[in-house]
């Protein structure tokens, strides 16, 4: 699997002299160390961002703020300056059970205010505020009144790919990680699903002869590149190689693409469904999701060999040690979370309604 090369990142001028050069050569080592990609973050690279992830790293202490970031953001943010890197699920945990005053969330929107509707006292902020989401784009509040409308009485259940207003609106959150445990859970033998129409034929799929799924048409613009047949053709090059290829896919994906897979599952899924692979020898893995899951399984786990072409989140890339820092230091108004206590509470019934659903056995 071949990634495009980082752009030479510069450090903001205010920071020489900041630490001296013993300092900054352990840090660009230990970056090294850590990302595992010699030939696009090789030492050269991380010398140039050591300056930006050691002062980062000193203002998160000075002001206790945790550095959530999902695993979609480059390795410079997630081996850097993270303190907890996951899926969305698992941060939204993390998010609740952080005993810092303050959180930065190196995502995009909708997952910051998530952070703020389960922390509604504490300072969240989100590096980037023009990071949005095609899911959380794809659907409106009057998407999900009309569905109400012409299913009444039907409970709907919305991905967490959504803005706070539209969480507000529904009766269950969910995620990548639980979507499938959660709908068999609802009541009833229908369900909204909203906004994933691809995610929602997965769901109508497992849950045939149990719920009648009602699908919003919405769709992630990085799952919707991938293909069934480019799914096949590396499988069989992997074969005609003596090569027994292990693909893993996320359930954003077309169904089509699923039924490819050998393993579906949320970001966090997969790493841990690739560490098990690992363990008992089988290295030949080809994650389809985002370019961030290949990253950090090549950090994380050096003994596999990655096959396939990933796609890059243009939302997720946006966030920069540069965006980061200046966060940090001086955040502007749009760089600060807020929401209307009335969207907070609504959101956080729906969110917390999918935590009971989630963690009732």
């Amino acid at each position: 699997m071949s990634l495009p090369r980082p752009s030479p990142p510069s450090a903001p001028s205010h920071l020489a002299g900041l630490f001296s050069r013993a300092e900054l050569e352990a840090e660009a080592k230990r970056l090294e160390s850590r990302i595992r990609q010699p030939e696009r973050w090789g030492l050269e690279m991380c010398r140039m961002i050591a300056p930006m992830t050691l002062r980062i790293n000193q203002l998160k202490r000075q002001q206790d703020v945790i550095i959530l970031a999902h695993s979609y953001q480059t390795p410079d943010i997630v081996y850097g300056v993270a303190d907890e890197v996951g899926d969305s699920y698992g941060l939204s945990k993390k998010a609740m059970a952080a005993p810092q005053k303050g959180i930065l969330f190196s995502s995009v929107r909708f997952m910051a205010e998530t952070a703020k509707i389960l922390n509604p006292t504490k300072r969240v902020l989100l590096p980037e505020p023009t990071a949005g989401c095609s899911l959380a784009d794809g659907v409106t509040v009057e998407d999900v009144r009309r569905l109400r409308r012409e299913h009444p009485g039907v409970p709907v259940m919305g991905y967490v790919n959504t803005s706070a207003a539209v969480k507000a609106e529904i009766d269950v959150c969910c995620t990548s990680a639980n979507y499938l445990d959660i709908a068999r859970r609802m009541p009833g033998n229908e369900l909204i699903f909203v906004p994933d129409r691809f995610m929602g034929a997965h769901l109508a799929s497992s849950l045939a002869g149990q719920k009648k799924v009602h699908i919003h048409s919405g769709e992630c613009e990085v799952h919707v590149q991938f293909d069934a047949a480019s799914a096949r053709a590396w499988r069989k090059q992997a074969s005609d190689a003596g090569r027994k290829l292990v693909i893993l896919a996320h359930p954003e994906c077309d169904p089509k693409v699923l039924v490819e897979a050998d393993y579906i599952g949320s970001t966090e899924k997969m790493m841990d469904y690739a560490r098990k692979l690992e363990a008992e020898g089988k290295v030949d893995v080809m994650p389809i999701t985002e370019c961030g899951t290949a990253d950090r399984m090549r950090a994380e786990m050096p003994g596999l060999t990655i096959y396939g072409a990933c796609v890059q989140c243009p939302h997720m890339k946006k966030s920069t040690l540069a965006s980061i820092l200046s966060a940090l230091e001086s955040p502007t108004a749009e760089q600060v979370v807020e929401l209307p206590a009335k969207v907070i509470e609504g959101a956080k019934r729906s969110l917390d309604a999918m935590f009971a659903f989630a963690e009732t056995k």
